[in-house]
């Protein structure tokens, strides 16, 4: 894995947090870079979002709009089948990279210059900051809290029962935490 300082052996751990700092899914690969990660989270946002809503009896209960950093940029991640999303198109502080487009894009135009337009409207850039404010305290919290700064044993396996582990004693205590613990009882 590349890092600040080099090459390290490491792992790539992804998230999908939910709004309400819920961690629904998460996967440990060995892929160094986000881009093919896209279409296997939102596989496993939906496998949460239908156990959720068999739980819950809610059939109401759906997907909204998914929020990438520029890691999973891409015009397959763009264009792929699935729940509504908006991919940042850079890596600078602004969603939509240096130069944000100042008009719609025309019919013809590429999924990125229609993504660039959708992140530089009002409310994309509203909705567009939610990620950081959703997905960033979770893995800080994993991190810092949880102490998975690094895995403690070796291989894939492990890392992702480590990683899973560490999800669900999160989710756990947040539950506790935000609605006492009736919410962790089952009838």
């Amino acid at each position: 894995m590349p890092t600040r300082t080099g090459f390290i052996a490491g792992l790539n751990t992804q998230l999908a947090v939910a709004a309400d700092y819920l961690i629904l899914a998460v996967e440990v690969v060995q892929d160094t870079g986000d881009v093919n990660q896209l279409e296997p989270m939102h596989d496993k946002i939906d496998d949460a979002v239908q156990t959720l809503r068999d739980a819950t009896a809610n059939p109401d209960l759906a997907v909204g709009t998914t929020l990438f950093d520029a890691g999973y940029n891409s015009h397959d991640n763009l264009t792929a089948p699935g729940p509504d999303r908006l991919i940042a198109q850079g890596k600078t502080h602004q969603p939509t990279g240096p130069t944000p487009p100042t008009q719609p894009p025309h019919p013809n135009a590429t999924a990125r210059e229609h993504m660039a337009w959708r992140l530089s409207t009002p409310e994309g850039k509203t909705l567009y900051r939610k990620r950081g404010a959703t997905v960033e305290p979770v893995n800080a919290h994993l991190k810092d809290r949880r102490g998975l700064r690094r895995f403690s044993r070796r291989g894939l396996t492990a890392a992702k029962a480590e990683a899973h582990l560490a999800a669900a004693v999160t989710n756990l205590l947040r539950l506790a935490t935000t609605h006492g613990p009736t919410a962790l009882t089952t009838a």
